[in-house]
């Protein structure tokens, strides 16, 4: 009989990143007191030092850290995708963004052809 072990790591090389590195790296970065970390997620200092040791982690546990630690380790890991991804808020700042140069681009009409009678 196969094991299902870890099969989700399979054939996968290095496919992916390791979110123990990206959870430790922003630890060192920002400063953060371990133990203090550890309290407000209700785990030990050690449980929260395996998960940098751990490839990947239930999505729970990442929700979370990203509460925890007022970080979005979730966008932080999508940008590795190879698939752009546009949230709600980037496609109404597109749109917001697009409002105002058509106001831009109005008003510098106007602007150019009040010179021009003044010109005159």
């Amino acid at each position: 009989m196969t094991s299902s072990s870890n099969k989700y790591k399979k054939n996968l090389g290095d496919n992916y990143p390791s979110i123990g590195n990206f959870i430790h790296y922003h630890i060192i970065q920002h400063k953060i007191k371990k133990g203090d970390l550890a309290r407000t997620l209700q785990i030990l200092p050690t449980g929260l030092n395996d998960y940098y040791k751990r490839d990947s982690l239930q999505f729970a546990i990442l929700w979370k850290l990203s509460h925890a630690m007022k970080h979005n380790f979730i966008a932080q890991l999508g940008e590795y995708l190879p698939y752009r991804f546009e949230s709600i808020r980037e496609k109404a700042l597109k749109e917001e963004l697009a409002q105002k140069d058509a106001l831009i681009l109005k008003m510098e009409i106007q602007l150019e052809a009040f010179r021009e009678m003044n010109r005159k």
